[in-house]
């Protein structure tokens, strides 16, 4: 089954609902991209709706979960491959490509920590890219993602993810192959 379709009979089955708005369907193909691991995203997403009475969990968006899925994904980085270090030197390789050769950062000394490195690094690209954006294509990238302005923290991720296409990156972390 599909990254996709499993979370989305997962997330039905939980909030109780016979289907996913356009917003949360949304919302599960941005993790997919993103890399989030299938595992840390349905522990998430139950323990966010857990929270509340089943009654109110179909009212719910989806895209709230997030916080508890980035917690489960923080977790998981402990858990991952031991090859961390070499994807770390590539992703490494890739973002100075974007930021030049001059970056410099300090040695991780786990994969938690090479996985901040990396998320940084990503931010910095990001609004490089942003920042070069004219003022029209700036306004017209906020607006696409409008619907996510209640969570700003996610809404800064979609339109990272929209400029990472844009210059065919995919994004540094260690959960991406």
């Amino acid at each position: 089954m599909s990254y996709y379709r499993e979370l989305k009979d997962f997330i039905l089955k939980i909030k109780g609902d016979f289907f996913l708005s356009p917003r949360d369907a949304w919302f599960l193909k941005f993790l997919e991209e993103e890399g989030y691991p299938l595992p840390a995203v349905k522990e998430g997403i139950k323990r966010f709706f857990l929270y509340y009475p089943p009654e109110k969990r179909s009212k719910l968006p989806l895209f709230m979960s997030f916080g508890e899925i980035k917690k489960k994904r923080q977790r998981a980085v402990k858990k991952t491959a031991p090859d961390w270090k070499e994807k770390f030197y590539q992703r490494l390789e890739v973002a100075k490509r974007f930021l030049g050769e001059n970056i410099t950062c300090q040695e991780p000394k786990d994969q938690a920590q090479a996985e901040n490195i990396l998320i940084n690094l990503e931010n910095d690209i990001a609004q490089r890219l942003y920042d070069a954006l004219s003022k029209e294509e700036k306004i017209s990238l906020v607006k696409k993602f409008s619907v996510f302005k209640e969570n700003k923290e996610l809404l800064k991720a979609m339109i990272k993810r929209e400029l990472f296409k844009k210059v065919g990156l995919k994004g540094l972390s260690l959960f991406l192959d």
